[in-house]
Parts: structure tokens; C-alpha cells; sequence
């Protein structure tokens, strides 16, 4: 009985969520090992094609909480100087399977400004659709009433398909770089219920620096030490990811703080802080797998068992003469972002075969 009874608090409160809030979009803390998910402009940010695999359980220790999936493909046509790409992801929560899930096509353009810096325009364009199983739901006055329940009326549709807009800009040397997304520029109707209930626009700020980086004969760069950041605004809620990431070819660790220490959380007294991330990468060829964990240092405590994420990536067709000859410096993010971009790995080069 005592189960039953949470359920139906637990939905209670879902359902004030879809009336008085607008939804939020997932994150993942790895954001520099999902570069499609965070900005269209990154989309052929590579010399040639690159796979990319993003896993993240959050909060495992509620049950049926979050998880997130998403694949993402693109590659940089050097005849057009462009890049393309493909972006897969799916959020499920809830035990009644809410699920959201989108397909972007993303499309980039490379412009020079001088010999150091230059700037990609980028936009995305994306079928969505949101879904909830109205069999799993389960309402207060269900009991009350001997199994009516006025709070059906107000369901009118278990899926709501969308289509929705992305814009963005990234403007990088060989040593700064920054970003900017604005996303759901179509701010779309997503609602289950007999009402309107639009998406809020999301602002992404991202960037950061190569502190050093040290470099050798054999390799263009072995070592690395870099900062970043990523500030997200999406309605009234924010989030901030300050870190530092120290590269030792073939591995990589990463440490950053994830909150607003200066900013309340939700109009109250409370500090807006959410985690501190610890992250682990090993890179073998063309292939990087990562690893990171969230350290939960909000409210929630250790309760909720923080956040697990794993991504992978796979870089092949790759053409290193691209940025040799000047045509393409590279791009200053992180090994996590673009591992094969300024470390080359001679073993692997006579593998390669152009494709596109």
C-alpha cells in the first residue's frame, strides 16, 4: 500500500509539473564527447567523419528516474567547406515511459577571418516527439472516487510531434575558443494536455582556453592542460560547468563543478549547486571512451547515487594535411572534444581510406 501510495504522489507531482512548468532538456556532463548535442556548429569539426555514442544514467538510485541516449554522425566535406551532420537522442523518465526523442540534421560553414582565428555559423533542424503510456498512470481521486478520475479529462494525447529550430556560432584560435547555441527557436507545443504549453528557448555559452601544451618530435602534441566552461539559460533555470581538463597521450582526466554558487536556486535561500564531475578517457587509434561520474552535492545528497556516463567515439577518414598546410587550424577544445585533431597517431594514418 505504502508503494502504491508514493506512485501516486510521485505522479501527483509530475502532473503539477506539466501544468505550471515548462519542460527542461537533458544534459549530459560529458558535453565535449557529445559536440552535436551541444552546438551545430561543431558538425564537421573534424578532418573527415566521426561516430559518436553518449550513454547517461542519472540519479540511479530513484527508480525509473532519468536516462538518456544519443548517436550522432558528421563529417567535413573539404569541397564545400562544410560540415554535416546527424544527431539521434532519447530521454526516458517516469515509470509511465516518459519518453522525448529527436532527429537533427545540423549543417556548418567554415570561415576564415585571419591566420589565427576563425568563426562556424551553424544551424540544426529537428523532428521531435514526446511520448507518455496513459495504461501506467495512476491518480489520487482514482481511489477517492472507486476508480474515476476527473484528472483524465484533461489528458488529450499520449505523443506530441514537433518541429523545432537551432542556431549557432563558434569562434576559435589555436588557443581561445567559444560558442554560442540557441535552441527551440520555433518554441514548439508539447503538451499531453487540452492546453497550450510551449518550449522555452535554451541559450548555450560555452568555451574555454589551452593553458599549455607541450609538444615533440614524434607527436604534434603529447601533453595538454586546458580550461572550460559551459553556462546553459533555459526559462528560469541555469546551469554553469567550470573545469579543467589534463591530457598525457592516451589518457586523459577531467574535474569540474557544475552550479551557480552565486545565484539561489528556485527564488530560495539555498545555493544553485549540483555536482562536481570527475571524468576518465583512454584513446587507442581512432577510437576514445570515456567515462565520468556525478558527485551530487545538492540537496538530494547521496540518496539519488549521482549520475553515470559513458561515451564513444570513433574518428576515421580522417586528412591531418587539412590542418598541416594551414587550411584548417585546430580546434583548440579539449582531447575529449576532438581527439585526433592536434595529436597525430602515425600507426594508424596508412589504415585510413578516403571515403567521401
Amino acid at each position: 500500500m505504502k508503494t502504491k501510495l508514493y506512485h501516486i504522489t510521485i505522479f501527483i507531482a509530475i502532473l503539477g509539473f506539466f501544468a505550471n512548468l515548462k519542460a527542461q532538456d537533458a544534459h549530459f556532463s560529458q558535453f565535449y564527447a557529445n559536440p552535436l548535442y551541444m552546438s551545430p556548429s561543431l558538425a564537421g569539426s573534424t578532418d573527415g567523419a566521426r561516430l559518436v555514442a553518449n550513454y547517461r544514467n542519472q540519479w540511479p538510485g530513484v527508480s525509473n528516474a532519468f536516462q538518456t541516449y544519443s548517436i550522432s554522425f558528421d563529417n567535413f566535406f573539404q569541397s564545400i567547406n562544410s560540415g554535416i551532420g546527424f544527431l539521434l537522442y532519447q530521454d526516458q523518465a517516469g515509470s509511465a515511459g516518459l519518453t522525448t526523442t529527436n532527429f537533427g540534421f545540423q549543417y556548418s560553414y567554415n570561415l576564415t577571418i585571419n591566420d589565427t582565428w576563425q568563426i562556424i555559423p551553424g544551424i540544426q533542424f529537428t523532428y521531435g516527439n514526446k511520448y507518455i503510456d496513459f495504461n501506467k498512470l495512476n491518480f489520487g481521486d482514482e481511489m477517492i472516487g472507486n476508480g474515476g478520475s476527473g484528472s483524465w479529462g484533461r489528458l488529450t494525447n499520449e505523443k506530441a510531434n514537433y518541429i523545432d529550430f537551432a542556431a549557432s556560432a563558434f569562434l576559435y584560435s589555436p588557443k581561445y575558443w567559444f560558442g554560442l547555441t540557441i535552441d527551440h527557436l520555433s518554441q514548439p507545443n508539447y503538451t499531453f494536455l487540452n492546453e497550450e504549453m510551449r518550449m522555452p528557448l535554451k541559450m548555450v555559452f560555452f568555451g574555454g582556453m589551452n593553458i599549455w601544451i607541450e609538444r615533440s618530435r614524434s607527436k604534434s602534441s603529447s601533453r595538454s592542460f586546458s580550461f572550460s566552461y559551459r553556462f546553459q539559460q533555459q526559462s528560469k533555470n541555469t546551469q554553469l560547468d567550470l573545469g579543467v581538463y589534463w591530457y598525457n597521450d592516451p589518457i586523459e582526466i577531467g574535474v569540474w563543478y557544475r552550479g551557480v554558487p552565486l545565484i539561489s536556486a528556485n527564488n530560495s535561500t539555498n545555493i544553485n549547486q549540483d555536482a562536481i564531475v570527475a571524468l576518465l578517457s583512454y584513446n587507442y587509434g581512432p577510437f576514445r571512451i570515456g567515462y565520468s561520474y556525478d558527485v551530487s552535492i545538492s540537496g538530494l545528497g547521496w540518496n539519488a547515487q549521482g549520475a553515470h556516463e559513458l561515451s564513444l567515439i570513433f574518428e576515421f577518414n580522417q586528412r591531418s594535411s587539412l590542418r598541416k598546410n594551414g587550411k584548417r587550424p585546430a580546434l583548440p577544445c579539449s582531447e575529449t572534444a576532438n581527439p585526433l585533431s592536434s595529436t597525430s597517431r602515425s600507426k594508424y594514418k596508412h589504415k585510413r581510406r578516403r571515403i567521401f
